[in-house]
């Protein structure tokens, strides 16, 4: 199925989203949606709003995991490879309606530096920079787990690393995971966990002091002090060096960004 057509309108010739591309990053940034699924419609009804739940669900896109009080179905993605699928998907939508392009070669580049030398400050600056430029990006950014799901997007471009969001380790679940992909890259030095932390902005006169920054800091380091004993999570990185991150946010701007 060519997702793409259902999520992309084609108006007097500019390429632009949709509703339903509305209700796809819904649901990579709940992890679920709830939906009536239909039993039928016709051919020429395939791209409403009203029944892109339901093919999703028929694709096996989303898989009920239940009902809620209004007797709607609750779906979720099955599998980190739906997901992944999910987030391709994101990403050739910003590419082509314009919303926004990345420098392969600049990105690339950055890439190798954070998995060979642990330099990860320039790709992270580099992704930011462009999520804070692109009105497109920054009209759609209105939470934690909208950046996250930005992040993972543009993180995953990348074949060195799988990359997970929300990941179920030791005591909890982790923002966003960089487990190196060492059964094809042997060589890789560096794995990444990256707790990000979003707050509303509030005005110009109103910017997070550095004693506000530094008690969510400790905050996100705590959390990611819990996550990196995962035994299991351990072993996947091998003997690579982990590198603990922590993003800040306020809106679409990146306030503070620091290893633990």
């Amino acid at each position: 199925m060519k997702l793409r057509y259902l999520i992309i309108s084609d108006k007097k010739g500019t390429l632009e989203t949709n509703g339903n591309f509305s209700q796809l990053r819904q649901i990579m940034e709940n992890d679920t949606i709830h939906a009536s699924i239909v039993d039928r419609f016709p051919i020429a009804k395939m791209a409403s709003p009203a029944n892109f739940i339901s093919l999703l669900y028929y694709f096996g896109l989303l898989t009920i995991t239940g009902s809620d009080e209004e007797h709607k179905a609750i779906l979720k993605i099955p599998n980190e490879a739906i997901k992944r699928l999910f987030y391709d998907y994101i990403k050739e939508t910003y590419e082509e309606t314009g919303i926004l392009t990345i420098d392969l070669s600049r990105y690339e580049a950055a890439m190798k530096q954070m998995a060979f030398n642990g330099q990860w400050k320039p790709l992270i600056a580099y992704l930011v920079e462009q999520m804070e430029k692109s009105m497109g990006i920054r009209d759609l950014f209105t939470g934690e787990k909208a950046i996250q799901a930005f992040l993972n997007v543009y993180l995953g471009l990348s074949a060195l690393y799988l990359v997970y969001s929300e990941k179920e380790l030791k005591k909890g679940y982790a923002d966003l995971v960089l487990e190196p992909f060492l059964a094809q890259y042997p060589g890789l030095k560096y794995s990444y966990l990256i707790e990000i932390k979003y707050i509303k902005p509030r005005g110009k006169k109103k910017e997070l002091t550095p004693g506000q920054i530094e008690t969510i800091k400790e905050e996100a380091g705590k959390q990611l002090d819990k996550y990196s004993p995962d035994e299991k999570f351990r072993k996947s990185i091998g003997q690579t060096t982990l590198k603990k991150l922590v993003l800040i946010f306020s809106g679409n701007r990146m306030v503070h960004h620091s290893e633990i």
